[in-house]
């Protein structure tokens, strides 16, 4: 099941419009629609909204598995039926490097601040 497949399927058990999604995201519903019909992949940070947004674990979306949309939360841990011991690596890096560039903006936004108070 490709990206866009995954996308749909999600967005559909959700009974959520593509305007709707689009909304969400900050871009116009023709690029939300691109995603679904593979013509172009959303970002990361994309991903990771539309994960959230959609109640899907963002593995679902990342690996080669078919989703498994499981939104019953049943106290604890919801994991969607998934036990994780293994993190894909591209997830690995994608967070890592999104942990990176928060760290500099951190930063700039320390000095920013800093020049700011003196």
């Amino acid at each position: 099941m490709t990206l866009g497949e995954k996308l749909r399927q999600a967005r559909i058990n959700k009974n959520y419009s593509q305007e709707y999604m689009a909304e969400v995201l900050e871009i116009s519903q023709k690029t939300y629609s691109n995603f679904e019909n593979d013509k172009t992949s959303p970002n990361f940070s994309q991903i990771e909204k539309i994960s959230t947004t959609l109640e899907v674990s963002i593995l679902d979306f990342l690996t080669d598995n078919k989703p498994s949309f499981n939104y019953s939360i049943s106290g604890g841990n919801n994991n969607n039926g998934y036990v994780v011991n293994q993190i894909p690596e591209k997830l690995i890096e994608q967070y890592e490097l999104r942990i990176k560039k928060l760290e500099e903006e951190n930063k700039y936004l320390k000095s920013v601040l800093d020049r700011m108070i003196k």
